[in-house]
């Protein structure tokens, strides 16, 4: 992982973990801190590389180099309805 221009972190991501990434998803180190959200996804499809846009309360960006990190799909809590008879 490495620190872009644009102060967004790039990775290259390992095969297995390809199918579950989507933009916009949350990043997370291995406390379960946000760090940030799934900016982009660019390169080969086997394995792409993903441009990690950090949030703003994330000061300390170069000691977030060499760590860790997740991403998870959250999922939308279901909406509770009228029963049909």
């Amino acid at each position: 992982m490495h620190l872009s221009n644009q102060k967004h972190f790039v990775l290259r991501v390992t095969s297995n973990q390809v199918k579950n990434l989507k933009i916009g998803q949350p990043v997370v180190t291995k406390e379960l801190t946000e760090i940030g959200r799934i900016f982009d996804i660019f390169g080969p499809v086997n394995n792409p590389f993903v441009s990690i846009q950090p949030k703003e309360e994330v000061t300390d960006l170069k000691k977030l180099i060499g760590e860790v990190i997740y991403s998870f799909e959250k999922k939308k809590p279901q909406k509770k309805g009228k029963r049909r008879k």
